[in-house]
């Protein structure tokens, strides 16, 4: 039965590589597209994986972060494991796959890929009842090998493997495309459903739909491989099936796991005192023992954890025939899976299902009995061939039996009863729910004696009909021209009397028919054509219906076909806006990277010593002012000059090499005062200093001389008598004039200490203005 997995035990790892940073490997961008696209159709509303458990990681960092994901999700998943896998592949010298990461070359992919060995590794171990593998890659067939030479060893049930090609094959990636053609299929499907696929999208479903697209576009191949019930789960809700209210189906939990046990025991199957290594041997053999294999093999079979010895042999001689190259071993499941194991089939029925299986191209026996078209025409129509109670017992077989006649259609000898039982039973349905209220009993008592039969033996190749016709119709029976109701009833049931069954009610009550009611004719000819108005005005009704349902079509395909326009539009669009972000960066960078040359950081140098310059000169105008109004001594004066000049340069030591890092950026404006103030602190330091020293040395001086070197002095004797004056006096200090001279020390400390953290507060608040101006012009760009 068809399921949805358990959304909370169920767990999704969607990884793939879409840029590569080797030159022999080409970047992917569908990639992206396939894992968020893939996600989004798992987790939506139909979809059978809960958004919080369905995890993507595109172009990993290495391996280690791909197996720690591996590893997570393979253990919290306990009823379905899906991994799905995008980007290059790349072939082993000796078979085998390694995963494409965004570091991996193809000299060295042993190292930089991730080993699919590996994964299959993970996976196995999960615990998990139904573990998905997908991989979309080039060469990913030659996964096929390592999934199923592990399942077959560790007998695992439940996996399941799809591959985008075969083990020799490149998948397709079109370059524009917004996937890569394996997922783009996948998606499709996905998104869209699959018309009369039932409710649920199945992954047997799904597989077979992929490959036969691909057959008809003339693409690779999809590889596949099931074990146990894993075809039966379920991805999505089907998007094309019609739409009801009834509830959504519970979980239907999967079969208990055969016992390891119970696996392959031996390589050759004794029976019937033959040692049998192949398909056909054993084929022969059932159909000379039939008897003995049916009772030996499924006469009794034990149970699930304890089977038979003889099942259990059959059973692991069969597990084998495990090479896809060369076995069905899709068929080979199905066949144990839903035939051998079926308990509702007789030993016969599961022994004609294994003869199909084993040699589908051979003689065709059934309990025995040599089965051809011949045969079962004969069988059908017994009572007009000479049939005995043997064809009796076959005939109501083949009516009862779980559709043993689509087990025949298997054999390639009569493939032609394809779909036959199921047109049989709805022949079979209709013949018997005929209003048999006018028949006569010996009539309704032939009825249901021939008429499954002759059912039967219309819808089997006319060729073989033609050939016992003879033996059952010694002369072709004449229509009575007239009949009686009950004959009209009965040909009415048997669609005529062109039909088989017909024919043979023809045979046997024509001529009591002849004798009815005559004028029952006209009635008939006038119902014949009221039937034949119905047909037309059916057959035109159903003409009106396609019409219909080919414009509801077409109007599907125009809005598909918008949508998708709509969509490359958008990314277009999309892809346009990152190529002018990229182009503003590169134009930003390349005004950085002219910011700071070399003739932009010398300029900056300049402009920074000109800014100390600056500081420097007012306190020098405001010192020599004071001196010249105030007349105080001329030492003072120099001394104050002196103490501006080391506050000057200490700032200068801090805020030249900030200018020379900042280069072009760093552009003091006399408009702007930020920008060329120094900082508060330090220069309220600075100039209390400075007024305090003043204050305490202007009539300080070293010299020996009896006039005060002040400003009065220069006014009266001119400045070259005060300059003589000045370098004709030599020094002699007094204690005052010593300790004022002491006091210079710290005062000198202080002015460098200002200095410093004027410069060192005014280069601050440039570096951070200047990443503020950076980080506006383009908010991605970090701050140099």
């Amino acid at each position: 039965m068809i399921r949805l997995p358990d959304p909370e035990g169920s767990r999704a790892f969607l990884f793939g590589t879409a840029t590569y940073e080797a030159d022999d490997l080409a970047d992917l961008p569908a990639v992206a597209n396939n894992l968020d696209d893939l996600r989004a159709a798992l987790t939506s509303p139909l979809g059978a994986f809960a958004a919080e458990r369905c995890t993507v990681l595109l172009d990993p960092a290495g391996s280690i972060p791909v197996y720690d994901a591996l590893r997570h999700h393979a253990a919290a998943a306990t009823d379905t494991l899906l991994i799905y896998f995008a980007g290059h592949g790349l072939r082993k010298l000796r078979g085998g796959l390694y995963l494409g990461l965004p570091h991996t070359q193809s000299a060295n992919a042993a190292v930089s890929g991730f080993d699919y060995d590996l994964l299959r590794e993970i996976v196995n171990s999960s615990s998990a009842t139904n573990k998905i593998v997908i991989v979309d890659s080039c060469f990913s067939g030659r996964a096929i090998q390592g999934m199923s030479g592990v399942a077959q060893d560790l007998d695992i049930e439940g996996s399941c493997l799809l591959t985008a090609t075969t083990a020799n094959e490149q998948a397709l990636a079109p370059p524009g495309k917004p996937y890569t053609t394996f997922t783009g299929e996948l998606l499709h499907l996905l998104r869209h459903g699959i018309p009369d696929a039932g409710p649920l999208l199945s992954l047997g479903v799904i597989a077979e739909e992929l490959r036969r697209s691909a057959r008809r576009r003339e693409l690779p191949i999809p590889e596949q491989q099931f074990r146990g019930t894993t075809q039966h789960i379920a991805l999505t809700r089907n998007p094309a099936a019609p739409t009801t209210d009834a509830p959504p189906t519970p979980p239907v939990p999967p079969p208990p796991r055969p016992s390891v046990q119970h696996a392959y025991v031996s390589r050759a199957l004794v029976f019937a005192g033959t040692s049998h290594a192949t398909k056909k041997d054993l084929a022969e053999t059932i159909r000379t023992h039939w008897s003995t294999a049916a009772d030996r093999f499924f006469g009794h079979m034990g149970t699930e954890a304890h089977p038979t010895e003889s099942w259990a042999e059959l059973r692991s001689w069969l597990r084998q025939f495990n090479d896809l190259r060369t076995d069905d071993v899709e068929g080979r499941i199905v066949l144990i899976d839903r035939c051998l194991t079926n308990s509702a089939l007789r030993p016969h029925h599961k022994l004609l299902h294994l003869l199909r299986w084993l040699d589908p191209d051979g003689p065709v026996v059934y309990r025995g009995r040599p089965i051809t078209y011949d045969t079962l025409t004969a069988v059908c129509l017994y009572r007009y061939v000479g049939g005995g109670r043997r064809d009796a017992e076959l005939l109501k077989e083949l009516a009862k039996e779980h559709r043993l006649l689509d087990t025949l259609a298997g054999f390639t000898t009569l493939d032609q009863l394809r779909g036959v039982h199921r047109q049989w039973a709805e022949a079979l349905k209709a013949w018997q729910a005929a209003d048999t209220t006018w028949w006569p009993p010996e009539v309704r008592d032939w009825a249901s004696d021939v008429g499954p039969g002759a059912l039967l033996a219309a819808l089997l190749p006319p060729e073989h009909l033609e050939e016992v016709r003879p033996r059952w119709q010694g002369g072709e029976a004449r229509p009575p021209d007239t009949s009686t109701v009950w004959y009209d009833r009965l040909l009415q049931a048997a669609e005529g009397r062109n039909t088989l069954l017909g024919q043979l009610a023809e045979a046997d009550w024509s001529e009591r028919a002849q004798g009815e009611a005559l004028a029952e004719a006209e009635k008939r000819e006038l119902r014949r054509r009221a039937e034949e108005l119905a047909q037309k005005q059916r057959l035109k009704q159903e003409q009106e219906e396609r019409e219909r349902r080919q414009a509801e079509e077409q109007r599907r395909q125009e809005q598909q076909r918008r949508a998708e326009e709509e969509e490359r539009q958008r990314r277009l669009k999309e892809a346009q806006e990152e190529e002018q972000r990229r182009q503003r960066e590169r134009e930003w960078k390349a005004a950085a990277a002219a910011q700071v040359r070399p003739a932009a950081r010398a300029m900056a140098v300049l402009r920074a010593l000109a800014l100390g310059l600056g500081w420097a000169l007012l306190p020098l105008v405001l010192i020599w002012l004071s001196w010249w109004f105030s007349s105080y001594e001329f030492d003072a004066a120099q001394t104050l000059s002196v103490l501006t000049g080391v506050a000057s340069f200490s700032a200068m030591v801090m805020l030249i090499p900030c200018a020379a890092q900042l280069g072009g950026n760093f552009r003091p404006r006399l408009r702007v005062p930020w920008s060329w103030l120094p900082a508060p602190r330090g220069t309220l330091v600075a100039g209390t200093l400075l007024l305090v020293f003043g204050l305490i040395s202007s009539d300080t001086s070293l010299r020996s001389g009896s006039f005060k070197a002040d400003s009065d002095l220069l006014r009266e004797a001119g400045l070259s008598a005060f300059l003589e004056y000045v370098g004709a006096n030599s020094y002699s200090p007094s204690g005052w004039d010593i300790l004022v001279s002491l006091l210079l020390v710290p005062v000198l400390a202080g002015c460098v200490f200002a200095g410093l953290h004027a410069g060192r507060a005014t280069a601050r608040r440039w570096e951070e203005h200047t990443a503020r101006a950076q980080q506006e012009a383009y908010p991605l760009t970090q701050s140099p």
